[in-house]
């Protein structure tokens, strides 16, 4: 991976002068076996790998190799908080980076707050996450997120059903998680934006296998389109029921929907099904399919269960690493002042090519140009809109305008 390891090369500039130091060792942590999250739990891990792969092939930070502290929050919430105190006060962790769940990153990212440990969240996209610990809650914040969040999903899922494909008469099915609880006040509070009133809001169980009974009413409410916001499994479960039921109605939702359990769960079902996404696997670009073909060599996989969280993991541990180097620290609050200001561009991320991705008051990396709408197509998820596939190969950047 050329184009990483260039970006990198001074990082590790005086390796052998300094090769006896201790490693910095960095939090991974995800749903690795979690119930309808190990997608996204394996996908963090993936992408850290891949990372550190790059950064140790050249020397590690500041004359010290990378260590990353792996554990697994079974997507638990007080796992996720057992974890974070145990990498915290066991493992001497510097940063952490992951969490699949808005069930589990939110108390867990009190721990870290409090400890002055930077967190960068990678998978779990609600708001509240972030919102929770910027003033006036907290003077300073050590909470940051790589990826997307539920305050600009709903705008694009909304913005394909309603402004592109002229539909209004919409219904919601959510799961009743945290992360399906808030995704429907976002939701809501987006179509009441738009003046729009939905004709059905259900919800549904997470592990239900049988969602009839809420498409049935999304049927005769006169619904034209289901948004959908659950994760892979249950998602899957809600394709097959439209199919048992013949009901053919366009079918949008969030990233979730782009994982390989939905795909494998729904088989043909998933045809069509778009997703709002901030990285397409299948992408033609060279920093795409480079990606791509180290994560499966390394991870010894045939395909990547969650390529945009795997994507987005990998992008933040770049963006810690330069944050590390700028700081020439592992102080935690360094390296927070460090991250909300970071002075160069990077050139191997892989969602994006940064540009002061964070400020003292914005710990978002993603703003609302970054992600497109994707779609199944014979299985894997492709570009909903050729004009979006034409600009798969440039960069989207963040728009702070």
């Amino acid at each position: 991976m050329s184009s990483v390891i260039f970006c990198l090369m001074t990082l590790g500039f005086y390796t052998n002068a300094f090769a006896e130091l201790p490693p910095i060792k960095i939090g991974i942590i995800g749903p690795v076996t979690g119930k309808s999250s190990e997608d996204m739990g394996q996908s963090i891990v993936g992408g850290a790998r891949v990372f550190l792969a790059d950064i140790n092939q050249i020397g590690g930070v500041m004359g010290r190799r990378i260590e990353l502290v792996e554990r697994d929050d079974q997507a638990k919430p007080e796992l996720g908080v057992a974890m974070a105190k145990e990498l915290i006060e066991k493992e001497k962790v510097v940063a952490v980076v992951g969490f699949g769940n808005t069930g589990v990153a939110l108390p867990a990212a009190k721990i870290f707050q409090e400890a002055k440990i930077p967190l960068i969240v990678t998978g779990a996209t609600g708001a509240a996450i972030t919102k929770s610990f910027m003033p006036p809650a907290y003077p300073v914040s050590y909470v940051f997120r790589s990826g997307t969040n539920d305050a600009l999903q709903p705008i694009v899922i909304l913005n394909d059903v309603i402004d592109r494909r002229k539909i209004d008469k919409i219904a919601l099915l959510h799961d009743d998680s945290p992360f399906g609880q808030f995704a429907k006040q976002n939701i809501l509070a987006e179509l009441e934006r738009r003046k729009i009133k939905p004709v059905l809001v259900e919800s549904f169980k997470v592990g239900d296998i049988d969602m009839t009974i809420q498409l049935q009413h999304a049927k005769e409410n006169g619904a034209q389109a289901i948004v959908l916001y659950c994760l892979g499994p249950e998602g899957a479960m809600v394709v097959k029921s439209a199919e048992k039921l013949k009901l053919k109605l366009p079918m949008v939702g969030p990233w979730t929907l782009s994982q390989q359990t939905f795909i494998d769960k729904s088989g043909a079902a998933a045809e069509g099904t778009r997703t709002s996404v901030t990285f397409i696997e299948n992408d033609l670009s060279s920093v795409s399919n480079q990606f791509s073909l180290t994560y499966r060599n390394i991870n010894k996989v045939n395909h990547i269960p969650s390529a945009m969280v795997a994507a987005q993991t990998y992008d933040a541990l770049r963006l810690l690493t330069l944050a590390l180097f700028q700081a020439n620290s592992v102080d935690g609050s360094k390296i927070k002042d460090a991250l909300e200001n970071l002075q160069v561009h990077t050139t191997s991320t892989i969602v994006s090519r940064y540009y002061k991705p964070f400020s003292p008051t914005d710990h978002e990396a993603i703003t609302l140009n970054m992600i497109v709408m994707g779609e199944i197509a014979n299985g894997k998820v492709v570009y909903a809109y050729k004009e979006d596939a034409n600009r798969g190969s440039i960069a989207r950047v963040k728009n702070t305008q």
